[in-house]
């Protein structure tokens, strides 16, 4: 079952290192922090959206 988890998660951290990024140039007062900050937020929302999806799909049931 963790192999359906596996993309979402993937995402999700990636995204965190992503809005890291977006937050030293946002510190550095660099442009396009903002642009940055705000994507990986959105690419955030969606990855927990996936999960959310795929836990329901499940249906707290084992492996499918």
């Amino acid at each position: 079952m963790f192999y359906n988890f596996r993309y979402p998660i993937t995402l999700f951290l990636l995204s965190f290192v992503g809005m890291m990024l977006g937050l030293m140039l946002k510190i550095l007062h660099w442009p396009g922090g903002q642009l940055v900050i705000g994507s990986m937020i959105m690419v955030q929302a969606i990855s927990i959206i996936w999960l959310i999806i795929i836990i329901i799909k499940s249906g707290g049931k084992g492996e499918n």
